[in-house]
């Protein structure tokens, strides 16, 4: 339906694409939802989400509450240069789609990287359009709630049946050998039981952790809270954490490197890359990070097989897992450290690494994020 309104608009004013993305307030993310008149080059670059304060016609559009219409992306109309690089972009129409005085998204217009005009009347007509949109969108956003939400219930149902079960059972089972027969063990009997303590509570412990996250993020518990981070120092000890003294691992990462950003998004997120890594794929492994224009990227790269190309679009949804080592993991480390990112108004990224193996690539704003900022404050922060 939202695609069938997107093709009207983009007929009735002779657009080349019309896009509808998801405003994201609490995190100021923009979230594609819904296009026509892009490409397959175009679909595949587009992120899965951005964050807001690169686009300075957003936050005009939002403070407005109508049509703003670019001639041509400047200085004072910033865009982000590979943005403009991977889609060509000239004049633009950002429609804000409002319901009930609350935005809910965004219409983009455009004629793939030329120039046009569009007089008053035209611009105040798509602000209606995007009146009549925004109730589609808002049925559209309700309907896909119910939906995931069912699933994640058949999900976890699933999930607590053999995930928990399987660990919870070896440390019962260890646990009450060790009571009954304790003194008829020989030492290696029991340090092996004693072994199957730790991993099997570490899996369990891992596992929690996860679920507890997923429960936080599906409630939108998450706040940021930046914080002065040395990230070397942080990534080491993740490091440290997740593999075994001697394992093959590379750091490239300035030992000065310090950001400001949320240190609990960071954590989370690199310790489900390495685990993931570690798990799925094979050494030598690479570690890399770097800070540039106000953006920190780091980087995790393994030499292992890869992921299959058939299971690259489902590679961050919840509970799905990979053929290779699928009986280890329950699926979800991926798909929470990319909810974190997202939530954090980052992005995060798989492409395969060269020569082989998998490489994951998480960006985040630092610097100029603020705990729980009001309404108002955000559409500041947006128009600046």
């Amino acid at each position: 339906m939202l695609e069938r309104a997107c093709a009207a608009v983009a007929h009735g004013f002779r657009f080349e694409r019309v896009g509808i993305v998801r405003w994201i307030e609490e995190t100021a993310t923009l979230v594609p939802f819904a296009a026509v008149g892009l490409t397959p080059a175009e679909q595949i670059a587009l992120p899965a989400a951005l964050p807001a304060t690169d686009f300075s016609a957003f936050g005009r559009a939002l403070a407005a509450q109508e049509a703003i219409f670019v001639r041509a992306p400047g200085r004072e109309e910033c865009v982000p240069d590979d943005i403009v690089s991977r889609f060509g972009i000239g004049s633009f129409v950002i429609v804000p789609l409002i319901s009930d005085g609350r935005c809910l998204g965004f219409m983009t217009c455009d004629q793939r990287g030329a120039a046009f005009e569009l007089d008053e009347s035209e611009v105040d007509l798509l602000t209606t359009f995007g009146t009549l949109i925004a109730a589609f969108l808002e049925k559209a956003i309700e309907h896909g709630e119910l939906r995931r939400l069912n699933e994640l219930k058949s999900q976890f149902a699933a999930l607590a049946s053999h995930e928990l079960r399987t660990p919870v059972a070896a440390v019962f089972g260890a646990v009450r050998t060790l009571d009954e027969r304790e003194d008829e063990l020989t030492p290696e009997q029991r340090q092996s039981l004693r072994t199957i303590l730790t991993q099997q509570s570490k899996r369990l412990f891992e596992l929690v952790e996860n679920l507890l996250d997923l429960s936080r993020l599906e409630a939108d518990a998450i706040r940021v809270e930046p914080t002065e981070v040395n990230v070397a120092e942080r990534l080491a000890s993740h490091i440290a954490g997740v593999f075994e003294p001697g394992t093959d691992v590379t750091t490239a990462v300035p030992p000065s490197l310090v950001a400001v950003l949320d240190v609990q998004a960071l954590d989370r997120i690199v310790s489900n890359l390495l685990i993931n890594a570690r798990r799925h794929g094979a050494p030598p492994y690479l570690v890399a990070a770097a800070l540039v224009n106000g953006k920190l990227t780091v980087a995790v790269e393994d030499r292992g097989g890869g992921v299959a190309p058939a299971f690259v679009p489902n590679l961050f949804e919840r509970f799905t897992r990979g053929t290779t080592d699928a009986s280890e993991g329950a699926g979800l480390g991926l798909s929470i450290a990319h909810s974190y990112a997202r939530t954090h108004g980052g992005t995060l990224s798989y492409a395969p690494a060269l020569p082989h193996g998998a490489r994951f690539e998480l960006t985040l704003s630092v610097g100029t994020a603020r705990a729980g900022p009001s309404p108002a404050n955000r559409t500041s922060e947006l128009e600046r």
